[in-house]
């Protein structure tokens, strides 16, 4: 026979929790003596180790006490665990193919000439996009982001490669960028937990872009670079500004240090 202090140190657990744990019917002693002495049998440890993993992948003690009665009464019970733990390897899945990405692009060539606007094409891309716009202060900004996220799971803060913000910005105008209204933006390879959040199509097509540091001077620098190449090359971009991030974790302003400003040409 096991004391409650030897059961709970042989499963790694408390003696509150065992103590918890008979208190609700989820996990009793073989014995009780007359002063309240819990006792356990060592075959006993299995159905603990069970009910503790349980526990750990985030089940309810109702849902824990379903899976325990083995009843038909008990299958809405599993299939909301399985749910559960379908959507959490989900998860870990996608925090694992990004974790990936980003330890590859350690190793990956170095990154391109900042401030030299180039004109490349891009691929097509669908971004979910923020519902409203705010102007670029840090609090508008960290409230909106805050909200978008919110939204989306705690997971897509991690992919920060595919985020930015967009905002109407005609490249002849680069001096108007703070005043500037900005969405946010999250491109659709992550699982979101909202559906309805609303989307946003980039078109496949030519861009002129330029690699910046993304400082209120940096970006100033590069939207003037971009608004000098477009006129010595007698480009005629849109007016709309796609701000996508790039590299690490985010650092001000909801985007990474350096980062792309791009505009889409007609």
């Amino acid at each position: 026979m096991l004391k409650i202090s030897e059961m709970a140190k042989l499963a790694n657990t408390t003696r509150r929790t065992l103590i918890f744990y008979d208190e609700q019917g989820v996990f009793q002693p073989v014995k009780k003596s007359a002063s309240g002495y819990r006792y356990y049998d060592y075959n006993q440890v299995y159905a603990l180790l069970t009910i503790l993993g349980l526990r750990d992948v985030g089940l309810s003690l109702a849902q824990i006490k379903a899976i325990q009665a083995g009843s038909q009464q008990s299958q809405p019970e599993l299939q909301q665990a399985l749910s559960k733990i379908t959507g959490q390897l989900t998860q870990l899945q996608h925090i694992q193919a990004i974790l990936a990405q980003r330890l590859a692009a350690q190793t990956a060539a170095a990154p391109p000439q900042p401030y030299q606007p180039v004109v490349t094409a891009l691929p097509a891309a669908t971004y979910w996009c923020s519902r409203k716009a705010v102007d670029c202060t840090e609090a508008e900004i960290a409230t909106l982001f805050a909200e978008f996220y919110r939204e989306l799971g705690a997971a897509a803060l991690l992919d920060t490669e595919t985020s930015g913000f967009i905002t109407d910005l005609p490249v002849t105008n680069p001096g108007g960028y703070m005043a500037a209204s900005f969405r946010i933006l999250k491109a659709t390879t992550h699982h979101a937990d909202e559906p309805y959040i609303p989307q946003l199509e980039r078109p496949a097509g030519r861009y002129v872009r330029v690699w910046v540091e993304n400082t209120q001077a940096g970006i100033d620098r590069g939207l003037r670079a971009l608004q000098a190449y477009c006129q010595a090359q007698a480009l005629q971009p849109q007016p709309v500004l796609w701000q996508l991030n790039a590299g690490d974790a985010l650092v001000t302003h909801g985007a990474t240090k350096f980062g792309w400003l791009a505009y889409a040409l007609a």
